[in-house]
């Protein structure tokens, strides 16, 4: 029988992420948090660490479900100029079972995780650092945080937003714990997306910047895991 609980997440900061904003300029990092998709929070822009943001910001999350079967999903998401339209603001992604934080330090008790980030199509991206606590209601902290998404930017009540194919919750391939470890693997990383990049590659020739170039790739390499009917979502 489900009840109601809360979750509060302390999303620290995240280090090794990819500029996605290369063309433009540096990377403005914000996390995005929730449990079910229509009811969404955010943290603040971080605009002066770039690929290694720090936060240190702390969200509520109510929910009803059972659980043993809730997941909190995590994006880490670029704040675009309104510009910049040929960036894709995701940067990646990662879920977490509640499951776990109880199983580990139990109803109330403080879990610390560092959660790999991953692309829709299941690259690395990056690694994000949560402090999160499962708990029954009438406990909570007086410092609850319900922050909505930065202002300017795209509200983050109904799946399908920054323009990625499919996304929402199929769209995160990673799974904390199990780093390494992915049944649909044969899929990525085979001979279609090695020739697509491997294409790419040679039509950059001269282009120096490194960060375009691993940028180029997670794109084709997206693309290609697209095409071929990719489906990552098997936590």
């Amino acid at each position: 029988m489900g009840s109601q609980f809360e979750v509060e997440v302390t999303v620290s900061s995240a280090q090794d992420l990819k500029n996605v904003n290369w063309r433009h300029g540096k990377l403005n990092p914000y996390a995005v948090v929730w449990i079910d998709p229509k009811s969404k929070c955010s943290t603040h822009v971080d605009e002066e660490n770039a690929i290694s943001p720090n936060w240190n910001e702390k969200l509520t999350i109510p929910f009803n479900s059972h659980i043993e079967d809730t997941t909190l999903y995590i994006d880490i998401v670029h704040a675009a100029a309104a510009a910049a339209e040929d960036t894709k603001p995701l940067i990646g992604s990662a879920k977490l079972r509640l499951r776990d934080i109880i199983d580990d330090v139990g109803l109330g008790g403080h879990g610390d995780k560092c959660l790999e980030l991953k692309r829709p199509s299941g690259r690395p991206q990056g690694k994000v650092a949560v402090k999160v606590t499962v708990r029954d209601p009438r406990y909570r902290s007086p410092e609850q945080y319900y922050a909505p998404p930065p202002a300017g930017y795209p509200a983050y009540g109904a799946p399908q937003i920054y323009g990625q194919p499919g996304y929402g919750q199929s769209g995160y391939y990673g799974q904390e714990g199990y780093v390494g470890v992915e049944k649909n693997k044969s899929k990525f990383g085979g001979m279609g997306t090695g020739l697509a990049v491997g294409a790419v590659a040679g039509a950059l020739g001269g282009l120096a910047l490194a960060e375009g170039f691993d940028a180029l790739e997670d794109d084709v390499a997206d693309q290609v895991e697209d095409d071929s009917g990719y489906d990552g979502d098997d936590f």
